[in-house]
């Protein structure tokens, strides 16, 4: 590797929400991302299909695609049962490049990044993402106690529902400001080789304000209606682009600048239900016990765990539940008082969608204990129940509402491939699905009024540092590793699927 292709420092800004079009958009307002677009390297990035925080930074952090890092959804559902694992930094199989950079003795700093928690331990500092529930959120832990004098806390913490919009802006801000502080207080020593800060609340915002902003939008009313002479998307932007210019000067003269999202944002109007579908068509079937009927009764009266969480939305408790229990704890309490997978008869079923966005598993014997597919028989169910699933249309409109569905193998590769969903959904622009059981029996409903745009997997990437080449890029997420190390002067495994972008000349 040649000596000049080293940097001093690397920090990378992740903003998940903001494509290329919405920065340009907005760019005579933001004179930092002006100047990475006007003299820095910039393009389009692409991520995993149906990306989600913990698959989506996997192949970030690793540099490989989800067959690979065993990471596919909020969870992992392995082979041999039916018990589902929640995330966490001890289910990655490969090592992140942050690790690797900690091992060959570079000085690490995280804030606020996903999937870092159970905490790892790094030359240097880790602040957990929004996963970092209670006191462990730091390391070393001394950490976590001065930022909490300072008033920092981790998630997110409060709800949006109509009427709150001004609160949730304001909310917003606050947390902004407060993940600013950190920033300057944990990289402004200078002690630091590489650097990472994650800001989530402006996926917040674009999930609660989309609609304010597109006319295609049902629910579409001028953000002018609603703020006044306020823009909320642009005023929290703005003061992400004070923060971009800030890291500029951290980075120091001999250093590169990396902002990037792990997926973008588009509008979002209705949710798919594909367990109503499964269902409907016969994959998939619940238990016959008088406890299991009550809760479909409730069910199909329209109460299910999503409805529980709507209301609390509107009576701002939300938050009390969601960031004071981890995820594993909310669905065992949820599972407990609504129709949920344990309420599943697994050998009548053949097929069952879980996941944020809507994937598919199918129940085949000898990889399920007590799958009724037998596994000369898989071909052909998965070709009937794709075939079914990309016929989708909307019964209110008629319409069609899929692009694609994909067979696990065109899309993942890698070791933990057994483990990946069957089937994986590709939704036309306003549909996203919905794996759990909500909707009421129904296959398509309106989204939540919090829900007004979602997950998308196109981004933005921008570049600006020493010798970083004005030009254009297409890139991927398992591009970033690689190029993360080789800046800093770290070999990279051989066995990254990413490749190193044609960024740097001389720094």
């Amino acid at each position: 590797m040649p000596a000049d292709s080293v940097y001093q420092r690397v920090f990378i800004l992740e903003l998940s929400g903001p494509t290329l079009e919405f920065l340009q958009a907005r760019r005579d307002s933001l004179p930092n991302f002006r100047a990475f677009l006007d003299q820095g390297a910039h393009g389009r990035l692409r991520g995993p299909l149906q990306p989600v925080a913990p698959q989506s930074f996997a192949t970030l952090l690793t540099g490989r695609n989800p067959g690979a890092t065993g990471l596919f959804d909020f969870f992992k559902f392995p082979a041999g049962g039916y018990d589902r694992v929640p995330y966490g930094t001890h289910l990655l199989r490969p090592p992140t490049f942050y690790q690797q950079l900690s091992d060959a003795g570079k000085r690490v700093g995280l804030l606020n990044v996903p999937l870092t928690h159970p905490l790892p331990q790094v030359n240097g500092f880790v602040v957990s993402g929004d996963e970092g529930i209670g006191d462990e959120f730091a390391f070393p832990p001394e950490l976590g106690r001065r930022l909490r004098a300072d008033g920092y806390f981790v998630p997110f913490g409060a709800s949006y529902s109509p009427g709150r919009e001004r609160e949730i802006a304001d909310h917003s801000m606050q947390v902004l400001a407060m993940r600013r502080r950190a920033m300057r207080s944990l990289f402004g020593d200078g002690d630091w080789d590489f650097g990472m800060l994650t800001i989530h609340m402006y996926g917040e915002l674009l999930h609660a304000f989309w609609k304010f902003y597109d006319p295609a939008h049902p629910d579409y009313r001028p953000v002018s209606e609603i703020f006044g002479g306020r823009d909320p998307l642009l005023e929290g932007l703005a003061t992400i682009d004070e923060m971009l210019g800030e890291i500029v000067e951290l980075a120091g003269p001999r250093g590169l600048v990396l902002f990037l999202g792990a997926w973008g944002h588009r509008l979002e109007h209705s949710k798919v239900h594909l367990n109503a579908v499964l269902e409907r068509e016969g994959y998939l079937r619940f238990r016959g016990d008088a406890r299991t009927r009550l809760k479909r009764a409730v069910f199909r009266a329209g109460l299910s765990a999503a409805t529980a969480e709507r209301a609390a939305h509107r009576l701002n408790l939300y938050k009390l539940f969601h960031y004071r229990l981890g995820r594993g704890q909310r669905a065992k309490v949820t599972g407990a008082a609504f129709l949920s997978y344990r309420d599943v008869d697994w050998a009548a079923t053949r097929a069952v969608a879980m996941g944020y966005l809507g994937q598919v598993y199918l129940n085949v014997r000898g990889h399920r204990p007590l799958g009724p597919i037998a596994p000369d028989q898989y071909q052909a169910e998965r070709d009937r129940l794709q075939r079914i699933l990309a016929d989708l249309r909307d019964p209110r409109t008629g319409q069609a509402i899929v692009e694609r569905v994909f067979a696990r193998e065109e899309i993942y590769r890698g070791e933990e491939l057994a483990n990946a969903p069957d089937l994986v959904v590709e939704w036309k622009p306003g549909y996203s699905g919905d794996a759990g059981l909500s909707g009421g029996g129904k296959v398509v409903t309106a989204s939540p009024p919090n829900h007004s745009s979602d997950h998308y997997n196109e981004s933005v990437l921008l570049a600006r540092g020493a010798g970083v080449r004005p030009v254009e890029l297409t890139a991927t997420l398992q591009d970033i590793a690689p190029t993360v190390l080789q800046a800093l002067g770290v070999s990279a495994p051989a066995d990254l699927e990413g490749k190193v972008l044609p960024l740097f000349g001389s720094p």
